[in-house]
């Protein structure tokens, strides 16, 4: 590989010399070794690459090529020589993560920050939104989901388990007063979020292991689940959010639940990856957010 590269290098001298003599004066070789190594280029690829003549020559067709593809490689190897210099461990290329809006704000903003201190050559786009992506069609390399995958071409990790809540503000309850049974929201302002279109109000609840639902009528409703948020923190309105959402509001008291005998059941936040795909560098990611993410 290094010969290689040293006839690519040579070559690129000669071609930008423009003359056999400058060559050799430029690259302190004997003038005959410099035909020697040009005769050797040509053997081996079997092409004429210069049209010779007293003073200067051109390159041929195929010296152009050859001109060409050697830049690029060299500069290349010279990327690839100072990225593995600066850093064994470190990663280039691009990485693209796609995640719920209100996770992305919270939890994977920072740590997507903080991963790309060791990777300076690393690409990192983190895509936000409150509607249902796709790993294949977002063309993303990392998708953080409530959903587990149905796709056999997708792997999948648990990042978190969870669950959904009934929760509002000290402020709203004040003013509207504490539902006693989940039917009971049907009598409430209710604030829901609208994904791909589609308003969530159909907000399940238990009793005794078994699952119910009650559709609620929105009173507030938006596609960007911080404005629901916020909303709740308002006192606009009850909401239904996933318990680590809205942990820190719960333990500061700014949120209270409700119904927190009748919550829904289980879910769990995945993280997505393609099996076609065996980056190293989302292998390494999973791995930081499993043990950097703070819930």
């Amino acid at each position: 590989m290094q010969g290689e590269i040293s006839d690519l290098d040579f070559f690129i001298t000669l071609a930008s010399s423009k003359s056999m003599t400058r060559a050799s004066i430029e690259m302190d070789i004997p003038l005959p070794t410099v035909s020697r190594k040009l005769a050797k280029l040509e053997y081996f690829y079997g092409k004429r690459l210069i049209n010779r003549s007293a003073r200067q020559f051109d390159l041929t067709e195929a010296g152009k090529l050859l001109l060409d593809r050697s830049i690029y490689i060299t500069s290349l190897m010279k990327q690839v020589h100072e990225e593995v210099s600066q850093n064994v461990n470190s990663f280039a290329g691009k990485l693209r993560i796609g995640s719920l809006n209100y996770l992305g704000r919270s939890k994977l903003g920072d740590l997507v920050a903080k991963f790309s201190v060791p990777h300076p050559n690393l690409e990192i786009e983190l895509i936000l939104s409150d509607s249902k992506m796709d790993l294949v069609e977002n063309e993303l390399d990392i998708l953080f989901q409530l959903e587990q995958p149905n796709n056999v071409i997708y792997n999948s990790e648990v990042l978190l388990d969870t669950r959904r809540i009934f929760c509002a503000s000290p402020k709203y309850f004040n003013k509207f007063g504490y539902p006693k049974h989940p039917l009971d929201l049907l009598n409430h302002r209710c604030i829901c979020l609208i994904r791909n279109r589609h308003i969530y109000q159909d907000w399940k609840y238990s009793i005794n292991d078994e699952i119910f639902e009650v559709h609620v009528q929105p009173y507030l409703k938006s596609n960007n689940a911080e404005v629901t948020h916020q909303w709740m923190i308002q006192g606009f309105g009850i909401g239904y959010r996933l318990y680590h959402e809205v942990k820190q509001e719960l333990e500061d008291g700014i949120l209270i639940e409700c119904f927190k005998d009748n919550h829904s059941s289980e879910l769990s936040l995945y993280m997505v990856y393609s099996k076609l795909k065996k980056r190293e560098v989302v292998k390494d990611f999973i791995n930081f957010t499993k043990d950097n993410i703070n819930y």
